[in-house]
């Protein structure tokens, strides 16, 4: 134990002097350099997310603990078999995962400045939107009954648990197929996160008949009761009218025209820098 403390403290010891510690200019220096370091952190996971490098990641960031263990703990032989595995693995990956690596520079250097937080998601998620918007238009002039949730902070995984899961691109043609009447799937909500379809036929919690008027039926109770329990926005499409509503807060917007819809949707999902920096610090 008395190995461990003093390895931490040499540790930290080093740690200071490299960081060189000495003066307020030099705090400054090195509360920009943690920044820049998060910050490409940052965009280089997003991009491995979507490769098949994840899984490799995370593999290589567990051996780094352990490594850092055995370490600690002077274990003579698992520290020299993970070090040269370090050293020569570290090659092997570069190797392996080239065709990832020069797609991460490729989109680092088409980037802006912001789209280190944005990166594509918010291309995909405003094509997501013109997608939905297309779709309930279609449908409201067909009058076929929709129930559309868009996932934000708030998770709905008990809705998504009694759901079909779909995992599938948003596209016009997808989401009129499902509403389709007498179809498997067009009983029930859809739900959105971000440019995916998570799932259909997923029920939602109604809201009292005191919140919704009467003339209203299930499917707009259903639409307001899901935003009284989180921060999803619902687009609803009427059977009977064909009227767009889109729910918010316990409360009904009606009659909207698709346009409408398409703006507020794009204002209410926007995923902007700040957005982006706010749900980091929450988490």
């Amino acid at each position: 134990m008395q190995n461990v403390i003093k390895s931490l403290s040499n540790m930290l010891s080093y740690i200071v002097n490299i960081l060189d510690l000495t003066s307020p200019v030099r705090y400054i220096i090195t509360a920009i350099d943690i920044a820049l370091v998060i910050i490409i952190c940052i965009y280089i996971t997003k991009i491995i997310k979507k490769t098949r490098a994840g899984q490799i990641v995370k593999g290589v960031f567990f051996l780094a603990i352990i490594f850092t263990i055995a370490k600690l703990s002077n274990m003579v032989i698992l520290t020299f078999l993970l070090d040269n595995f370090m050293s020569y693995g570290i090659i092997l990956l570069l190797i392996v995962f080239q065709p990832e690596l020069r797609n991460v520079f490729e989109k680092l250097g088409r980037s802006k400045i912001v789209d280190v937080f944005d990166m594509d998601d918010n291309i995909l998620v405003k094509h997501a939107i013109s997608e939905v918007t297309k779709a309930v238009e279609i449908m409201s002039m067909k009058q076929i009954g929709a129930l559309i949730v868009f996932e934000r902070n708030t998770k709905v995984s008990e809705v998504l648990r009694e759901g079909v899961p779909l995992n599938s691109k948003v596209t016009s043609e997808l989401i009129q197929n499902i509403f389709m009447p007498r179809t498997p799937l067009h009983d029930g909500a859809i739900v959105i996160s971000g440019s995916e379809i998570l799932a259909a036929k997923c029920i939602l919690p109604l809201a009292s008949e005191v919140s919704v008027p009467r003339n209203l039926g299930t499917r707009h109770r259903a639409a307001v009761g899901i935003t009284e329990i989180s921060d999803a926005l619902v687009v609803v499409v009427s059977e009977e009218t064909g009227i767009i509503s889109l729910a918010e807060g316990g409360k009904l917007t009606r009659e909207l025209s698709a346009d409408t819809l398409r703006e507020l949707l794009d204002k209410k999902l926007d995923r902007t820098k700040r957005n982006v920096i706010k749900n980091i610090v929450k988490k």
